[in-house]
């Protein structure tokens, strides 16, 4: 009875360290089945920069955006993406002398830019890595701008002496359409299987060189 005891013991515990060294499974944060689709919320900084406008100082407009992203995966490792965002305003002032008729006057009259865009961006991703939690990815695409400006213009409070200047200021409201290509580099950081933060920097250029530059930050989901 004792030997057969003996025996039992030495079996189990020999099963025992059997088990105990076989290697554990690989631990992921990224589902078994792949996603299709992901999608993302993000707000941004816009810098848009002015190069065809006569503006003395400031060139650039700094504007908060928000928008979001949906994309479509043909791999795991590339993606169509549509992105649409819009902005909040803001203002660059300029000056523009006027000469008043028949005298060697000038009256500098100060115009008020308000600008608001809304943009709508489809391209090609490439996502780097597969079956980790963070991904590095690169984009291109073309971008298309719907540009709003809004210009109040004021003239001086008192005209010099003896001139009543025939001026007439009417608000204007100015829309531009353009397309231009973009580029964009950034990272997914996977927080749960499905889940993630994404941030990235994209460039747009036009015809003039560097036309703006948009730092997004957001959240997103896969499904």
């Amino acid at each position: 009875m004792t030997r057969v005891l003996t025996f039992t013991l030495a079996a189990c515990l020999t099963a025992s360290i059997a088990v105990a060294q076989e290697p554990s499974p690989a631990i992921t944060l990224l589902p078994a089945t792949p996603s299709q689709w992901d999608v993302a919320a993000h707000l941004t900084w816009l810098g848009e920069r002015r190069t065809a406008q006569p503006f003395q100082w400031d060139r650039w407009i700094n504007v908060a955006s928000g928008g979001g992203t949906i994309g479509y995966y043909w791999t795991s490792h590339l993606k169509t993406e549509l992105d649409v965002s819009t902005s909040t305003e803001d203002e660059i002032y300029s000056f523009e002398p006027i000469a008043l008729p028949g005298t060697n006057t000038f009256l500098p009259l100060e115009r008020d830019h308000e600008f608001r865009l809304t943009t709508a961006a489809l391209g090609v991703v490439g996502q780097f890595y597969e079956n980790t939690w963070f991904h590095p990815f690169v984009s291109a695409g073309l971008e298309l701008v719907h540009e709003r400006e809004h210009v109040e213009t004021t003239v001086p409070v008192v005209p010099p002496r003896g001139i009543s200047p025939p001026i007439v200021t009417v608000p204007e409201t100015i829309v531009r359409l353009s397309a231009r290509p973009y580029v964009v580099t950034g990272f997914k950081v996977y927080v749960s299987q499905r889940a993630f933060i994404r941030s990235d920097v994209r460039a747009s250029w036009s015809a003039d060189g560097l036309a703006a530059l948009a730092w997004h930050n957001g959240v997103g989901f896969d499904f």
